[in-house]
């Protein structure tokens, strides 16, 4: 199953989405976890660097925390501009032959990347926000995906109440996540932020949330 998390919003959270997400669902599957953006947010987020040089799609691979990382390179970029939605949508199918679940970040935008990473998808997740910006952004995204004819699932970030928005592609889950200073601490120090919570908390409190998130990609 591929499991594609967009918005072409930045700051609402999406990579922060996938990366906990994959680590919740690494738990009890083979989970692999794509880093689509040229940016290498999911990248940085498990403590790596992006690679300073082209590197085809599924050619290198490390295993953190029980997910298999993708991380991002120099050659995402000349795949945004100038590369081929089938062949790439080709190449992320293949890449999720050898996993229960293959996870994408994307770019904050609706270009070649995400096209194809919403076009291989089984599943597609969108955190959005409680801003106007955001939820207009969403609005965008049902139109894409109207026109590509698949559906999302999207939850509320960054807030302690779910948002409904009436969409006919994109299906607003009722589920929120609040803001948190761990997610701060856990990825400045290069771990998910569940990750962090499991170590260093007694109590866990986010965990519970990509919980909910997961089961719902999974039904």
């Amino acid at each position: 199953m591929i499991v594609t998390v967009i918005n072409q919003k930045g700051g609402v959270g999406k990579t922060t989405t996938a990366v906990n997400l994959a680590y919740i669902l690494s738990r009890n599957k083979n989970v692999g976890l794509i880093d689509m953006d040229p940016e290498g947010g999911t990248t940085t987020s498990f403590g790596l660097k992006r690679e300073k040089k082209e590197i085809p799609l599924g050619g290198k691979s490390v295993n953190i925390f029980n997910v298999e990382l993708f991380p991002s390179h120099l050659g995402l970029l000349k795949m945004e501009l100038n590369g081929d939605v089938e062949e790439v949508t080709n190449s992320l199918k293949n890449i999720a032959k050898s996993f229960d679940l293959l996870v994408i970040d994307t770019p904050p935008n609706l270009g070649t990347l995400a096209l194809a990473s919403m076009i291989a998808a089984d599943k597609i997740l969108s955190p959005v926000t409680p801003q106007p910006l955001a939820m207009e952004a969403a609005k965008n995204l049902d139109s894409r995906l109207q026109s590509l004819e698949k559906k999302a699932m999207a939850f509320t970030n960054m807030s302690a109440k779910p948002i409904e928005i009436n969409l006919q592609s994109v299906n607003f889950l009722k589920i929120s996540v609040p803001q948190s200073k761990i997610f701060i601490e856990a990825s400045r120090l290069g771990v998910p932020a569940s990750r962090y919570e499991e170590i260093r908390m007694k109590k866990p409190k986010l965990i519970r949330f990509y919980e909910e998130l997961s089961k719902a990609i999974l039904e």
